[in-house]
């Protein structure tokens, strides 16, 4: 799959595949889109691109190393998980990675690192350092809902991609319906939640709409988290006071995780049966 299947004809994809036929793509990418699945995707096509054996077009889709990446088992891909049940990327693990981005491939010419959870600011200084010297044929891949969740020296020593999610395409309805999601989620009780996702059983646009804005407010909350301004909307402002930073977190993960499954055409009964119960279990650990 080029970028332009994958992307359409957008500015960004034209400029990857410019960058992957012509072996120069930087060492440090950021692929902005409200669209968690989709970011993830172009990470995958442009670690694909990385490692490609051709001497065509890149990622050609048909050499060994292409076929390992998209599988998900090539040995010199790597995605950053947390640890310990936390829900943003710390500094150990950054630490980690630093460390073995040092060592050898196992098989292919470079290595590729993705990062796909938001990462805290200790982390995002960590992953500086090695931002600006780092190691020979390794690229680093961040994706993230919203830029303004990274640092401005860790943006400036990348490519930022903005990718998915024009606001065109998101209807009025979906939007109303993902504030009443917001403003649910906060209280302490079933049926506003219920009410606010029974819209969306029988219809699967609404709901790939519905979940990118959810995404949206997730990473505006945690923004009032981390800078303490005043000025945001008042369901924002109820989720950020309401819920611990690490609830957050996982909230913007159900959602991400919910884009998945609507992706692969999960039955809609069990993906908001899921949905408000992993929703209910976020918002219950901010209270234990």
């Amino acid at each position: 799959m080029s970028f332009s299947q994958l992307l359409g004809s957008c500015e960004a994809a034209k400029q990857l595949e410019t960058l992957s036929d012509n072996r120069r793509l930087p060492h440090a990418v950021v692929f902005e889109s409200r669209d968690a699945s989709l970011a993830k995707r172009a990470a995958v096509e442009l670690a694909a691109a990385y490692l490609c054996e051709s001497e065509g077009k890149r990622p050609c889709g048909v050499c060994s190393s292409c076929r390992k990446v998209r599988g998900g088992i090539h040995p010199d891909v790597y995605i950053v998980k947390t640890t310990g049940g936390k829900r943003a990327t710390g500094v150990g693990e950054i630490r980690e990675m630093i460390a073995d981005s040092y060592i050898k491939p196992n098989e292919a010419p470079g290595k590729v690192y993705m990062i796909f959870d938001e990462m805290t600011p200790e982390a995002q200084n960590a992953l500086l350092k090695i931002l600006e010297e780092p190691p020979q044929n390794v690229m680093f891949i961040i994706t993230t809902v919203k830029s303004t969740l990274l640092l401005k020296t860790v943006l400036s020593r990348s490519a930022l991609f903005k990718i998915g999610g024009d606001d065109d395409t998101i209807s009025e309805e979906a939007f109303a319906t993902a504030v009443e999601i917001a403003r649910a989620i906060p209280q302490n009780i079933e049926l506003p939640l219920l009410g606010a996702t029974s819209v969306l059983i029988k219809n699967r646009e609404l709901t790939k709409q519905t979940l990118i804005i959810l995404g949206e407010f997730c990473t505006k909350a945690l923004e009032q988290k981390y800078l303490g301004e005043s000025g945001y909307e008042d369901y924002i402002t109820g989720m950020s006071r309401m819920l611990k930073r690490d609830s957050i977190v996982r909230l913007f993960d159900v959602v991400s995780q919910a884009q998945e499954m609507l992706s692969h055409n999960c039955n809609m009964n069990i993906l908001i049966t899921w949905l408000c119960a992993n929703i209910r279990e976020a918002r219950s650990s901010s209270r234990r």
